[in-house]
């Protein structure tokens, strides 16, 4: 039985205690110049002797995909393949329960035209990988001819566009009161076409049951709008404790605006209409922007030349964002 892994190879951003960047071009370049089979290996230092055997291949590039967990960049995603001895000491849970957990990559420069290009794939051990969070997204057994293929699939990363704050429940819930609604009052003004006189017809507007169902609906869409405010606030990790509480404060007041902001210089839909934002929606890219801005000092013009993406000590030394400053000055 071989498994045939899924995984994250690198992802657009700057990490390590270098600064090292990758670009969207870099993960462009990476699959346009790949040969397979990739060598996988244990460390990059046996990478770079003929005389230390591989550990597995990269099999083909899957393709470059928005990543779900780190807005605004992008991830370069391919097929594994780790030797059987290999995957006796791997451990895919996150757990501690493995040798080996993470990995890297060995990304060079070629020296006919400068392009990236994939040279190998360095499974970690005691060294942490330089880009921290890349995923296993699925893992497919592949048996003799004629079994069945088992897939396993462990991407559960929520795209933060599409991403609705209700829960499923709610949202029936929701469904089925409107459709309760909508059959109370056609029974309702049935009833009243019935009665003799305008005067005493029915308004449904004016019964227990009406009104009982509005505090319903009412509580509902305040549940909504507070899954709105957490599904802001809790995007953001490094956010202070002592400044959450105004964070949600601020988000609280602009998630009961419902009017929406046309951006004239906006991308158009096929109907020709602008795209258009909520308040809320606008501080959400507002904090995305302030968290994932580089700060004045940390801008470098150092090029980019190292191979490796394993970290050999710390995280980079980046700062976090003057939260309380920008608390004074909302």
């Amino acid at each position: 039985m071989k498994k045939v892994r899924t995984w994250q190879l690198c992802r657009t951003g700057t990490f390590g205690q270098d600064g090292a960047k990758i670009t969207e071009k870099d993960l462009r370049e990476i699959a346009e110049t790949f040969a397979p089979p990739r060598p996988v290996s244990i460390g990059h230092e046996s990478a770079r002797s003929d005389n230390f055997p591989k550990f597995g291949d990269v099999l083909a590039i899957d393709g470059i995909y928005d990543d779900p967990k780190h807005k605004g960049e992008k991830v370069l995603v391919a097929e594994v393949v780790l030797h059987p001895e290999l995957e006796k000491q791997f451990s895919d849970k996150g757990d501690g329960s493995g040798c080996y957990e993470g990995w890297s990559v060995t990304i060079p420069r070629r020296g006919s035209d400068g392009k990236r290009y994939l040279h190998s794939l360095a499974i970690c051990g005691a060294t942490p990988p330089k880009i921290p969070g890349l995923e296993q997204l699925m893992v497919k057994s592949c048996y003799s001819d004629g079994d069945t293929v088992e897939v396993f699939d462990f991407n559960d990363a929520i795209d933060y566009q599409e991403e609705i704050p209700m829960t499923k429940e709610e949202q029936e819930k929701m469904t089925a009161l409107e459709a309760e609604n909508k059959r109370l009052k056609e029974e309702a003004e049935k009833k009243a076409k019935e009665k003799d006189g305008e005067d005493k017809k029915e308004k449904f507007s004016d019964s227990p049951e009406f009104a009982e169902m509005q505090r319903e609906i009412a509580s509902l869409k305040t549940a909504k709008k507070e899954a709105l405010v957490r599904g802001v606030t809790d995007k953001f990790s490094d956010i202070p404790a002592g400044l959450k509480d105004s964070v949600q404060k601020v988000a609280g007041v602009l998630s009961q605006n419902e009017d929406s902001f046309e951006f004239a210089d906006g991308a158009a839909d096929k109907d020709g209409n602008k795209t258009s934002k909520s308040a809320l929606d606008l501080f959400s890219d507002i904090l995305s922007a302030l968290t994932s801005a580089p700060k004045k000092d940390d801008i470098t013009t150092q090029q980019f030349n190292a191979s490796e993406f394993a970290d050999k000590a710390g995280d980079g030394g980046k700062d976090a964002p003057d939260w309380a400053k920008l608390a004074q000055n909302m």
